[in-house]
Parts: C-alpha cells; sequence; structure tokens
C-alpha cells in the first residue's frame, strides 16, 4: 500500500509545497472526501460534473494532505501541481515500483478486451491464489483513476498482481500500461464495443495492443486465437518482439477447450495443451466462460502453478455485482447480466437463457457506442433471441424497434414481443406477468440501468 513521506511524494509529483511544516508520513490515496483514511491524502480531480476541488476543505478534516492545482484557504498540507491527473498517475506508477523493489512484487498481468476482462481477471486471480498472495482490480477500477488508485492500495505481502485495462479511445491502454509495466499481457478478444470512437475493428486491435509498447521483450501476451485480427500481418509486426499463447475453441490453438457440458449450474471442460489435459469445472454457465478460463489456466501455467490448484481455485470463482448473477427469486430463476454489453455477451447470455427448460424471458435494452453499427447490431440481438428459444421479448430503448424487427424476421411472433416506452411500465408489466418456474434474463448497457427493471418487479437479490 502506499507508504511515502510527504518530501518523497512532493519529489514524485514536482509539486510546490503549501502549509507543510512537517514531513509526515503519507499512507493511501483518495479522489473522494468521504472515504479518506487516517494518514492518507486526497487528491482534488476536475471532472464534467463535480470537480474535486470544491470538496478539499471537506476533505482537510480528515486528510494528511491536500493535492490539488491551486492553492485553498486551509491549514492542511497542499501540494501544488499542474494537472492532478498526471500526478495521480505519477502516484501509481511509484506506488508499483515500491512494491517490486521493496517488497518483491513478481508479476503485473494486464486483461483488456471487448468482452470478458472483468470476468478474465478474476478468473486469473482466483487460479493464482491457491499458492500466491495475489491482488486483482476491484470492481471495474480500469481507467485512468481506477488503476492507479488500484496500485496504491495493492498490500505490500503482494506477488502476483491482475490489473484490469478498459479504454474507449485510442491511447488510453498505452496510458494505462505506461503506469503499471505489464509483465504479461492477457487480450480476451476484439469486439465492436467503442467502434463509434475508433471506427473499426483493426483500430480497436491497435488500441487494444498499446499494452506490448510498455513491456520488456520477450514478455508472454496471452490472445484469443480464434480472432483472425489478432494472428493477421499487423498482430505479428505489434507482437514481433513478444512471447505469444493463442487460447481458443479451435484446436490450432495452443490451448483449447474438449467435452465442454453445462450441467447442474457448473460448466465442465477438459484443457488441452502441451501440458497435458486437465479438468475444469466452473461455477457458472456458458461456453463463452470457458474461454475466459482458458486466458487464466494460460496465465497461471506460466507463474507456476499447478493444474490441480487451478482447478481448486476456478471451482471457487464467485460471479460479483450484476455479472451473470443467477439466483431464485418467489420461484422464478433470474439471471441479472446488465453490467454492460455488446453483441458477443448479448449473444453468449441469450445463448445461456436458452439452455432452461423452462418459459424463457428476456429483457433486453440498449446497446451503446457501436456508432453506424448501432441498427445492425440490435437487429441481429433479436434474431439470436429467437434462435436460443426466448418465449417473451420484453424490450426497452432506443433500438427497441431493431430488436423487434430481427426477432420477427427470425419466426417470433408479434405476440410474444412487447416493447415499453419506460422502466416503469416495463417492470410493473412484468410483476404481473411473470409466473413461479419462468427464467428471466436481463441484459443491457451498463447505463440502461436495468437493474432498476429487477428491484421495481420484486427480482432483487438480497446480495446485489
Amino acid at each position: 500500500m502506499l507508504d511515502l513521506t510527504l518530501s518523497e511524494l512532493a519529489e514524485i509529483i514536482k509539486a510546490k509545497k503549501v502549509n507543510v511544516s512537517d514531513d509526515i508520513r503519507i499512507k493511501g490515496i483518495s479522489t473522494d472526501s468521504r472515504t479518506i483514511e487516517k494518514g492518507g491524502a486526497f487528491i482534488a480531480l476536475p471532472g464534467e460534473k463535480f470537480d474535486g476541488h470544491d470538496f478539499i476543505t471537506a476533505a482537510s478534516i480528515s486528510a494528511s494532505c491536500i493535492i490539488a492545482q491551486r492553492e485553498t484557504d486551509t491549514a492542511c498540507p497542499q501540494l501544488i501541481v499542474g494537472d492532478t491527473y498526471a500526478a495521480l498517475a505519477m502516484i501509481g506508477s511509484a506506488a508499483k515500483d515500491r512494491l517490486v523493489k521493496n517488497f518483491n512484487l513478481r508479476c503485473t498481468i494486464g486483461v483488456t478486451g471487448s468482452v470478458g476482462k472483468t470476468t478474465t481477471k478474476e478468473f486469473i486471480s482466483c487460479a493464482l491464489q491457491p499458492i500466491y498472495e495475489t491482488f486483482c482490480t476491484p470492481g471495474n477500477f480500469n481507467n485512468h483513476i481506477g488503476l492507479p488508485l488500484t496500485l496504491c492500495a495493492v498490500p505490500d505481502d503482494t506477488k502476483y498482481l491482475v490489473c484490469e485495462m478498459g479504454m474507449s479511445g485510442k491511447g488510453e491502454i498505452d496510458h494505462l500500461a505506461s503506469i503499471c509495466h505489464p509483465d504479461i499481457a492477457v487480450i480476451t478478444n476484439i469486439g465492436v464495443s467503442h467502434i463509434e470512437n475508433l471506427g473499426s475493428r483493426e483500430a480497436i486491435r491497435d488500441a487494444k495492443l498499446e499494452m506490448v509498447s510498455h513491456m520488456k521483450k520477450g514478455s508472454l501476451v496471452i490472445l484469443n486465437g480464434d480472432e483472425p485480427l489478432l494472428r493477421d500481418e499487423r498482430a505479428r509486426e505489434l507482437l514481433s518482439d513478444m512471447r505469444v499463447i493463442y487460447a481458443g475453441f479451435d484446436p490450432n490453438n495452443d490451448i483449447y477447450p474438449a467435452d465442454i457440458l453445462n450441467a447442474g449450474g457448473k460448466v465442465y471442460f477438459d484443457v488441452i495443451s502441451r501440458h497435458g489435459d486437465d479438468r475444469m469445472a466452473l461455477p457458472v454457465i456458458g461456453d463463452h466462460f470457458v474461454l475466459n478460463a482458458l486466458f487464466a489456466y494460460a496465465a497461471a501455467t506460466e507463474c507456476g502453478v499447478p493444474a490441480e490448484l487451478i482447478a481448486k481455485g476456478l471451482a471457487g470463482y464467485k460471479p460479483t455485482g450484476l455479472r451473470q448473477k443467477i439466483y431464485k427469486k418467489n420461484g422464478i430463476t433470474v439471471i441479472a447480466d446488465c453490467y454492460n454489453a455488446g453483441p458477443e455477451s448479448m449473444e453468449a447470455a441469450l445463448k445461456v437463457l436458452g439452455g432452461f427448460d423452462s418459459r424463457r424471458i428476456a429483457v433486453l435494452s440498449d446497446m451503446l457506442e457501436l456508432g453506424m453499427m448501432t441498427r445492425d447490431a440490435h437487429i441481429t440481438v433479436g434474431k439470436k433471441a429467437a434462435e436460443f428459444h426466448a418465449d417473451e421479448l420484453f424490450i426497452y430503448g432506443k433500438n427497441s424497434d431493431y430488436i423487434s424487427e430481427g426477432a420477427l424476421s427470425c419466426g417470433m411472433k408479434s405476440e410474444n414481443i412487447h416493447i415499453f416506452e419506460n422502466k416503469d411500465t416495463l417492470s410493473d408489466f412484468l410483476s404481473v406477468f411473470m409466473k413461479s418456474g419462468d427464467t428471466i434474463l436481463f441484459k443491457a448497457s451498463r447505463r440502461m440501468r436495468l437493474e432498476d427493471v429487477i428491484e421495481k418487479a420484486g427480482l432483487n437479490d438480497t446480495d446485489m
């Protein structure tokens, strides 16, 4: 965990000192004036909706130091910099360097991808934990704020660190990798999320591979080998100095699965690799989780974890938040999978729904940041809902008509398609419509907040 003297911190971020008399120790850093712990520093970040500088007075009550872009009338020691975002990145990088030099942090694993990066991060952590002290990015702390905060919170006894890296545009992975300098990189896939910003899947691929520019020559990169864009000439050029392992469903990959079976709320499969055949079981359902587990197997094997302990670690995985959380409520099976959504994850979720032997209800809403692909992508989602045998389709959002169009084109009857203008009417109708024995999937992009429908319809789980 971050532990520096005030002078050391000032030197790292090249700050001007104000009201500094004693060289106190700074332990931890926060961007939220409500969560500052004893000995911690508050860093004021200007944002679109809130400016951290407006909360300096409140933060000064608990903080041992304020890091800001302008001086404030407070007795609390202040470090003044030109850019607090840049300062935060410097602090995160320094915190990681301290762990490597002073506490023998052995390996940092960077995980990115259009879909599945959070689950893959969690799987890698689970696979390492049986023999190593492991720490991974909490929640979705995967951006230019969350990553350095994560690095500042890593316990000193950590030996393996798993960092999730998100992006929506060019240069963002480059910036994150420059902060944490991964020893191993994992790229789960190249989808179409954020294509509105980047223009093409090729550009998304190039943006994901920015990570390798901050890795040592010969470092390991684990890739989705089923993705042609990660095997073409451009990819080989970007990866020319790296050691590459391909994982995927195709047997031509270095690591691939066999004998996949979804049963009893679990997915069972064999991992086939140069190490042999190893049987695994995950406490979730869906073939897409198998791919995430292959990445974890590859990373953990590289780190020296035996296959039987990888299997033990993966078996202990627990879904978090709103990522495919399956539970029973009033006799109804609920699949709460509304943390985020893109065409690939929508298809995977609908396939899971289709595997249930019950009345299957899909509650869907918009996928965002798809640009010119928006119409076609939502039509495809409607088609997949029909193909995977959803019995009833409940839709809300600007792209509802496109989802409906796709479902109708694949034979779903119009009386089984229900479009709503808002979440309240959707919730009210669903509350009356659903019955014991149903299976209901909730899936949409995060900003659509379908969990509001889950709660209003009386289907929320007490652990959500």
